[in-house]
């Protein structure tokens, strides 16, 4: 990620440090009006009295702000899908602030002013995500020059027009870079612009002028990295083998430590999840008996980080005999999945039984989701660059599913494997949290498969 060209840390930290202010002065409102005779010595008294309930209500709505992706101004499409994500915050944080506040006795509060405060945070936080808006209209946008043409161009334009605040703004597109001795007046847009993005690079002297951009101060980023920090995805029929060794964003995956981090995290993950879920597992598996029968579980073979094969469980949602000609995917309103099984799907508990092969180390909590050998076979045949998504373990969740929903052949496996790569990209713990986080959000907002 970089520059303009995604949202920067400091508007992050700056929206997320706005909704500390406006939880703490929600506390403090709540507090006035409750009791309008105590005073604000007394107030900010009685909350130092309570330092745990402090730093999980602010943990709460920084939390679940995150799961919703509203620290990310470059992904909200619409007012309206803006709200809609504000409102999936105003549903669950009372019931994370009562969760912490019930389990902990000490916390306990007023409920009056526990609901008060939830209130006035979450319309604060409503307003000031439409202030920001509002601020961001009018601030100017970083100024970009598009080198080249190519299908990119049209894709790179589309990501842009679907930002509601565009993280930057092409001002001039020319089909190559202009010599030293050109015109003009390119040449000054050229050197007004905040960044180029390049399409195509062209010969050899465009290389070296672009170089001599590059170390003057200028940002200079390729069209496909541009594209990739708008959307999310590395745009694969844009690039070739050589670019994935250009970037040089790759070569840390079979050297980093957060794999050995991420080893430890998973088997913690998953002993709290099997723990939290069993009763929700056993009442599950319960209904799959009572109406389809057994087996209850099913077995699917599966590869694995490095192609390796395993055996995936799951909760069986279709009938047994839904594949009677081989492995076939499901679509949109499948007659092979029961109604118990659609329910399952619907929120994803049927695959809970894979914490097991998490606490195996077949698989992560985070990452690319494994395929059956007979249907990845023919993935890798007919999608490019398919075989890279096993560098690393497989996941219950990943950065495809969190953003990207039903998948049919095999035109959305490609659009997949674009979210996987860019996950490839940027691995490590700062992505694995965020998938984890935004995960409960896909569950609201994408549900089921």
């Amino acid at each position: 990620m970089f520059g303009p060209t995604s949202t920067s840390h400091l508007d992050r930290l700056l929206i997320a440090a706005g909704d500390a202010a406006v939880t703490f002065a929600a506390g403090l409102a709540a507090a006035w009006i409750r009791f309008p005779a105590q005073l604000l010595p007394q107030t900010l008294d009685e909350l130092a009295r309570h330092p745990g309930l402090v730093a999980w209500g602010l943990a709460s709505v920084l939390g679940l702000a995150t799961t919703f992706d509203l620290y990310r101004p470059t992904s909200w499409r619409s007012t309206d899908q803006l709200l809609v994500r504000v409102l999936a915050l105003a549903i669950t944080l009372p019931a994370a602030i009562a969760l912490g506040v019930y389990l902990v006795p000490p916390w306990r509060f007023g409920r009056g002013l526990l609901v008060l405060t939830v209130i006035f945070t979450i319309v604060g936080i409503g307003l000031s995500r439409l202030v920001w808006i509002k601020t961001a209209a009018r601030r100017p946008a970083p100024t970009a020059v598009l080198i080249g043409n190519g299908p990119i161009v049209s894709e790179l334009r589309a990501a842009l027009a679907a930002c509601l605040i565009p993280p930057f703004r092409i001002t001039l597109h020319l089909p190559s870079l202009p010599a030293r001795e050109g015109s003009q007046a390119q040449l000054k847009g050229v050197e007004d612009a905040d960044m180029i993005i390049v399409a195509e690079p062209g010969d050899t002297q465009t290389f070296d002028h672009l170089a001599e951009l590059n170390f003057s101060g200028k940002t200079v980023v390729d069209a496909p990295a541009a594209y990739a920090a708008l959307s999310g995805r590395i745009p694969i029929r844009q690039v070739d083998a050589r670019w994935f060794i250009a970037t040089g964003d790759f070569s840390s995956l079979a050297t980093t430590p957060f794999r050995h981090i991420q080893r430890l995290l998973d088997v913690v993950g998953a002993c709290v999840f099997l723990t939290l879920g069993l009763p929700l597992f056993l009442v599950s598996s319960l209904a799959v008996l009572l109406t389809t029968g057994r087996p209850v579980l099913y077995r699917q073979v599966r590869l694995g980080r490095f192609r390796r094969p395993f055996v995936l469980h799951k909760l069986r949602t279709m009938r047994s005999d839904a594949e009677p000609n081989g492995p076939q995917f499901a679509s949109p309103n499948d007659d092979r999945v029961s109604p118990v099984g659609r329910l399952l799907r619907r929120w994803r508990i049927d695959e809970m039984p894979q914490l097991w092969n998490v606490l195996k180390g077949e698989m992560s909590l985070v990452g690319p989701r494994p395929e059956r050998p007979q249907v990845a076979t023919e993935l890798e045949r007919l999608i490019r660059f398919y075989a890279f998504r096993y560098s690393v373990r497989p996941g219950l969740t990943g950065w495809a599913q969190v953003n990207h929903t039903y998948c049919t052949w095999p035109e959305d496996h490609a659009v997949k494997l674009e979210y996987d790569l860019f996950f490839l990209r940027h691995y490590g713990p700062r992505l694995y949290g965020l998938i984890l986080l935004r995960t409960l959000g896909a569950l609201v907002f994408t549900p089921g498969r």
